[in-house]
């Protein structure tokens, strides 16, 4: 028996040290998911918390590569939180590759890596897409910001406006970094909606956000206020640059609030389009979809009211804390209703695991400008015209209480002026859906419901 204990003592330490020289290296991948073909690449190195995880995308070079903050290494697995895009791995060695699950906005997709350079796969493109012909002229324009940062998109121009007043629409996207097609698990529903503006002489302009593309800045630490400043930027460039053109916001989601919050620092803009966006206030979407997003997805209701009672509580600190106490206060609160949370609401995610996922999302100033922003406070200081469409499976941004927060916060000038719409059937990217929660976004061929484009367009030539 000591023999065998001695020999075990010997194997152990080389054992470990080819598992290392296993996992350490640079890992490829290419996958698909929704749709979308993604290449992705790995830097691992050493293994706990003295070493390190670095993800880099081989064909967007203008993202450059990025040192995971939160992640768990050791010799034969990894677990890593990209939160810039909120995507979170893990992953164990099977042989020469790293074979593990990745997870996005409620989307669960295998992700295999392996020594070897991937290349990317083709995807097909989606019914909605845009085809050519093309009856307008489309061309790269690029805004530097007040910061100097260069925003970059793309604007489209029917050949009948080329030299005269006509409507131009800017679209802001919504949360996480957003490209300027607003691409989003194979969908592209902002170039679906600028080809269908651009063939009705109505001129758009659409962007990638900073870090994101061809824009430069860091999306990471971009907050909402910078987002604001970036759109009031690009408005100016366009009323100088076309004087007489009347340009109107599309604002999805978030991206409505970032057009309240430029519209109140400028009176460039003839109108607002808010798209499945917040009439009431941050925290109030927040702690509502976290009890609907569940709830589509077939929890029961204690796992649903649990898990909106984890994010109430997150946004009562986060606005009520700093950086350097937000993780300590979350803590003792989940230490003492821990043992009442649901097991099937945790997965199996550890206390600590589930206090990294609430401080990465809850501590930091642009989550903080989130949940602290009001419509109603720049509502009251505008008189435009409003477009507000609501889908009524919103589970994101629910229809009627944001509709109805939008219809209260209004100056009677604008009320006077604004059209309501609520699309029957239709999610949070305005698809007509059937199970009508997160995960069934990709499996939707359907881009962006006609019904939509078409209110849009006919508002927008319907302007005085």
């Amino acid at each position: 028996m000591k023999l065998h204990y001695l020999f075990l003592l010997c194997i152990l330490p080389f054992f470990e040290t080819t598992l290392h020289a296993q996992i350490q290296g640079t890992w490829h991948s290419n996958f698909q998911v929704a749709g979308n073909s993604l290449l992705m690449d790995l830097q691992i190195e050493g293994v706990g918390r003295d070493g390190s995880v670095i993800v880099s995308i081989p064909d967007q070079p203008q993202l450059k590569p990025q040192t995971m903050e939160t992640y768990a290494l050791f010799s034969d697995s990894l677990w890593f939180n990209w939160s810039t895009f909120g995507i979170t791995y893990a992953a164990k060695l099977q042989g020469d590759s790293l074979v593990g699950n990745m997870a996005q906005s409620g989307l669960t997709w295998k992700a295999v890596f392996y020594k070897e350079v991937q290349t990317m796969k083709e995807v097909q493109a989606k019914l909605q897409d845009p085809k050519a012909p093309f009856p307008y002229l489309e061309k790269e324009i690029e805004i530097s910001t007040a910061k100097k940062i260069k925003i970059s998109g793309s604007f489209i121009l029917p050949e009948l406006e080329k030299s005269s007043a006509f409507p131009l629409v800017v679209m802001v996207s919504g949360s996480g970094a957003q490209d300027r097609d607003c691409q989003i698990l194979g969908h592209k529903p902002f170039w679906v909606l600028a080809d269908h503006l651009g063939r009705n002489g109505i001129a758009s302009y659409r962007y990638d956000d900073r870090g994101v593309g061809k824009s430069g800045g860091k999306f990471e630490s971009t907050t909402q206020v910078d987002f604001a400043n970036d759109l009031v930027a690009i408005i100016r460039y366009f009323n100088k640059t076309y004087p007489k053109a009347k340009i109107y916001i599309y604002g999805h989601s978030e991206g409505g609030m970032t057009a309240l919050r430029a519209a109140v620092q400028t009176k460039k803009i003839a109108g607002i389009i808010e798209a499945a966006s917040v009439g009431t206030s941050g925290k109030e979407v927040l702690i509502e979809q976290q009890y609907l997003i569940p709830e589509a997805m077939g929890y029961s209701k204690e796992e649903c009211a649990w898990n909106q009672r984890l994010y109430q509580k997150g946004a009562e600190i986060a606005l009520n804390s700093t950086n350097t106490t937000f993780n300590k206060a979350y803590k003792a609160w989940l230490t003492q209703v821990w043992d009442s949370i649901p097991t099937k609401l945790l997965d199996g995610a550890s206390q600590e695991e589930l206090l990294t996922q609430m401080t990465v999302f809850f501590d930091q100033e642009w989550a903080r400008q989130f949940l602290a922003f009001e419509s109603k406070t720049y509502l009251a200081q505008l008189n435009l015209p409003f477009l507000v469409i609501n889908g009524s499976k919103d589970v994101q941004v629910p229809a009627l209480s944001n509709q109805e927060g939008f219809k209260k916060a209004m100056s009677p000038v604008s009320l006077e002026k604004s059209t309501f719409y609520v699309l029957e059937g239709a999610n949070h990217l305005f698809q007509q859906c059937n199970a009508c929660n997160l995960a069934e976004y990709a499996s939707l061929e359907q881009t962006l419901d006609p019904t939509v484009m078409d209110w849009v367009t006919a508002w927008i030539l319907a302007q005085p």
